[in-house]
């Protein structure tokens, strides 16, 4: 279960904080992004091999001996899990190095979507987290509600990134899965430059991130966004333009959630001290934020713990692929 401790957020190099030249995502492959802003992938994995992560997801979450049961619904409790947010968002515990982690965003499949996208199949790939959303009792102490964000920072106004997440059980209108604000994507730019007036004293942040007001969020639905879920199967890759406003919607029925998020960019256009920075998130084990180019560490490590006891790394180093190794910046292309 999440906690109301503090965290101070690591420095990030500066030149890591904006801009710089990058190039332009190709979504002709995809023409749903340039139309909806997101689209589905049938068919990335298989059924079988989805299964098998998600086995592997669990045996991770009993891995923690803190009495969740996979097969023992009365053990399904925030309690019994280690910390998260967002009703199954995990971001901590080294979770973005664990093998199973690794092995996901290593395969063939996921990767071939992506280098559609770049025109290259010479990707690095975000240490980003897992979603394991369980149907808790309504009555259970976690974090509730929506987080409307976007991925991609006010002072970045072009089609910039292309996220995802691999999905690995089948999700239905009912089921927790991506709920995106349709339309969002396309009044992006316009949002912006009609409310200067809402930057901060210091202007617009640097992060890619962006958190709406509720007054904001109005702008957009007196223009027509609607609110829809992204129904997917299990193999099926989601993709957004990281323009979309859009949360992780929670289950509504029994159905659990397991999924993973993807992303992928162009290799040669990573900056040196970005390199640097990858490497130093590869030795200590540290996540990233979404852009495998310009990111900010996360997880337990760069956030600290948030209890005595809290699990800072896998148990285990990953063993990477060959293929892993290039991805992630280990060896270089």
């Amino acid at each position: 279960m999440s906690s109301t401790k503090t965290l101070t957020e690591p420095s990030t190099p500066a030149l890591l904080k904006l801009r710089g030249v990058h190039p332009t995502p190709n979504t002709c492959a995809y023409p749903e992004l340039d139309r909806k802003g997101y689209t589905v992938v049938k068919g990335a994995l298989s059924a079988e091999k989805s299964l098998e992560y998600v086995s592997r997801a669990f045996d991770w979450l009993e891995g923690f001996n803190k009495g969740f049961k996979r097969d023992d619904r009365s053990t399904w409790r925030p309690e019994n899990l280690p910390a998260f947010v967002w009703g199954g968002l995990f971001n901590r515990h080294g979770v973005q190095h664990e093998q199973w982690v690794w092995d996901v965003r290593s395969e063939q499949a996921i990767v071939d979507v992506f280098s559609k996208i770049w025109d290259t199949d010479e990707l690095l790939v975000s240490f980003d987290s897992v979603n394991i959303s369980l149907p808790f009792d309504e009555n259970a102490n976690f974090q509730k509600g929506a987080w409307p964000h976007t991925d991609q920072s006010p002072l970045r106004r072009h089609k910039h990134c292309i996220q995802g997440i691999m999905n690995l059980v089948e999700v239905g209108p009912k089921d927790g899965s991506l709920m995106v604000l349709e339309g969002s994507f396309e009044l992006y730019n316009e949002f912006f430059e009609t409310h200067e007036q809402d930057a901060p004293p210091e202007g617009w942040s640097w992060r890619d991130s962006f958190v709406p007001s509720d007054e904001q969020i109005q702008w957009f639905y007196d223009r027509g966004c609607k609110w829809r879920k992204v129904e997917a199967g299990p193999g099926d890759l989601i993709l957004w333009d990281s323009r979309m406003i859009h949360y992780g919607g929670k289950a509504e029925g029994d159905s659990i959630r397991v999924a993973t998020y993807v992303c992928y960019k162009p290799a040669k256009d990573i900056e040196p001290q970005a390199v640097e920075l990858r490497q130093k998130c590869w030795d200590q084990l540290i996540g990233t934020s979404h852009d495998p180019l310009l990111f900010r560490e996360t997880g337990s490590i760069a956030l600290g713990p948030l209890t005595p006891d809290e699990r800072l790394r896998p148990l285990q180093r990953p063993v990477l692929s060959d293929r892993a190794q290039l991805l992630a910046g280990v060896e270089s292309y």
